[in-house]
């Protein structure tokens, strides 16, 4: 079910987070500037703090106001090959010890294939391959958090893809992965000792002003009761003037986009719950780094579909720099424990050296 959480924000996160990111300056410079030495050239060094304050009115018993450091994070990434690209990313989530969030490389091969071998976050809808401090709003969608936890999908995976290029602004492509399941939410984390299987179908065009994408996806993996959690996204963009504010964050002009969330689940030996949840956001950037937007979400419950889940959110962004952004989100949420209310939540995220991860399979050129 949903879960909210109240994480009070030690002192002790705050100096490691500013200790963090103030190495990252001299880090990059240093790496920069070695020529003969067993650095890559190509060495970029990244580094970001998430700073969140939340408000929330749920009534006379749930008020709350939190000022919170929700995660630190630190990437390394490199060329190391003409073909061979790998990327390590740390982070520290509030109230958490630092872990790896991804490990991994990218190997272009014949025939145009691209393998990706590692710890991340692995090539399942749209939301799901981008970073907390990058998502469209500050907050996750409701049901991507009921149906694989605010984790994710970011799991030890070999994924195997291509990219076709047809011409005229059209691309598609196919991945496939293999995968732990580890995800607690969706396989229990791994308690029936087998590995999960995923699949993505891609299809898209850019031509002029207009860009759209289309995505299916769909996994399958065994629970802790030894049945089966197969699990469908359909996700999409539609993006007017892509290149409106070229090299920024979500730099369109205008743009749409959602997923559709369909998950079967055995939660006893012979007996599925089927769920389904839906969210949907669109933003307008009416000057350069300056956003408005609006979405609405839906969810059943994972092991009830009778419990259900709503919000509806509006938000203002302004990308202060082209990664670092100040957002300021009022959210209304009616949820499945009767936990309802209004919560604003602001979002300073503070960029020290950006990472910029390459999407696995570029189905629009605004992505490369």
């Amino acid at each position: 079910m949903i879960k909210n959480h109240n994480r009070p924000l030690p002192a002790s996160h705050v100096m490691l987070g500013l200790l963090m990111t103030a190495a990252a300056v001299p880090l990059a410079r240093s790496t920069e500037a070695v020529h003969d030495s067993h650095w890559s050239r190509d060495l970029r060094v990244g580094a970001n703090m998430d700073l969140t304050a939340e408000v929330r009115d749920f009534g006379a018993d749930m008020n709350r106001q939190v000022l919170d450091l929700r995660e630190v994070e630190m990437s390394l990434e490199s060329q190391i090959k003409p073909w061979l690209y790998g990327l390590i990313f740390l982070t520290r989530p509030s109230g958490e010890a630092m872990s790896i969030e991804e490990a991994a490389v990218i190997a272009d091969l014949p025939k145009g294939f691209r393998l990706k071998a590692g710890k991340y976050r692995n090539e399942f809808g749209l939301i799901n391959t981008i970073h907390e401090p990058e998502r469209p709003q500050v907050s996750l969608p409701l049901p991507v958090e009921e149906f694989f936890g605010e984790e994710q999908l970011r799991e030890t995976a070999v994924t195997l893809g291509r990219l076709i290029d047809h011409g005229n602004g059209y691309r598609s492509g196919i991945s496939g992965a293999v995968f732990n399941s580890d995800n607690e939410v969706a396989f229990d984390a791994a308690q029936s000792g087998d590995k999960a299987y995923a699949g993505k179908l891609y299809f898209g065009r850019q031509a002029g002003n207009i860009a759209y994408q289309l995505g299916l996806s769909a996994l399958t993996g065994k629970n802790d009761t030894g049945g089966a959690t197969d699990i469908q996204v359909l996700d999409f963009r539609v993006l007017l003037e892509p290149e409106y504010a070229r090299g920024y964050d979500y730099s369109a002009r205008f743009s749409w986009m959602g997923e559709v969330l369909f998950n079967q689940r055995e939660i006893t030996p012979g007996i599925t719950n089927e769920a389904s949840g839906f969210w949907t956001l669109a933003d307008y950037q009416f000057m350069p780094a300056h956003h408005l937007g609006a979405g609405a979400e839906y969810t059943q419950g994972r092991l009830d579909k009778s419990v259900t889940s709503r919000a509806w959110a509006a938000h203002y962004g302004w990308y202060y720099s082209p990664h670092g952004r100040l957002q300021l989100q009022a959210r209304r949420l009616d949820i499945d424990d009767g936990d309802s209310g209004t919560e604003v939540l602001l979002q300073w995220n503070i960029v020290l050296g950006a990472h910029s991860e390459r999407p696995f399979l570029a189905i629009l050129p605004a992505d490369e």
